[in-house]
């Protein structure tokens, strides 16, 4: 049988995305370009395992002057870990690209929530922060420390950027971090 999208190659690979057997080329092609795939496919996760990263210099990195420290990042990571659970389930619930978690982390930064993830991430903020005594929220939330956290996430989520228009290399990270660290698969 061949291939439905080139015709040309023989069909080895079943696509979960499109319910559809394809080639290895298309899907190596295809995948997170014109093919959104999801999470969980196999080829996609293998393919995870060769992506390079380039990394970014400090002159490269957005928001650049603002410094974010490992003691920072250690005196908070309660409030990044509740941050950054918001916008997993936000963008895996709507099964959005990294293109728009990095558009909606930067309107968060800039105090314009306009991108359905940023809307959802403040919304799940706002019942954080009402499960909260006054007195906890003062010494457990900044509006400066949200700040950072917000651009530190930003931050990650270019660093996991695999360049492609559907790509989902970050929410994947994110997913992967969050079944490690709090006893998934």
């Amino acid at each position: 049988m061949s291939c439905p999208r080139c015709r040309s190659r023989k069909a080895k690979r079943h696509c979960p995305a499109l319910q559809l057997d394809i080639c290895p080329q298309c899907c190596g092609t295809e995948r997170e370009e014109t093919i959104a795939c999801p999470l969980d496919c196999a080829y996609l996760r293998d393919a995870r395992q060769h992506e390079k990263l380039v990394p970014m210099t400090a002159a490269e990195s957005l928001y650049p002057a603002e410094e974010i420290t490992d003691r920072f990042l250690l005196l908070h990571q309660t409030q990044l870990i509740l941050l950054t659970n918001a916008v997993f389930v936000a963008a895996a619930a709507e099964e959005h690209t990294d293109a728009d978690v990095r558009t909606a982390l930067d309107e968060l930064i800039n105090g314009a929530a306009a991108h359905p993830i940023a809307v959802a991430f403040s919304a799940r903020l706002q019942e954080v922060l009402a499960g909260l005594t006054p007195e906890a929220r003062t010494r457990f939330w900044s509006d400066e420390a949200l700040k950072k956290l917000q651009i530190f996430l930003l931050r990650l989520a270019v660093g996991r950027d695999n360049g492609r228009s559907r790509g989902r290399a970050f929410v994947a990270f994110l997913e992967d971090h969050f079944n490690r660290t709090m006893g998934g698969q």
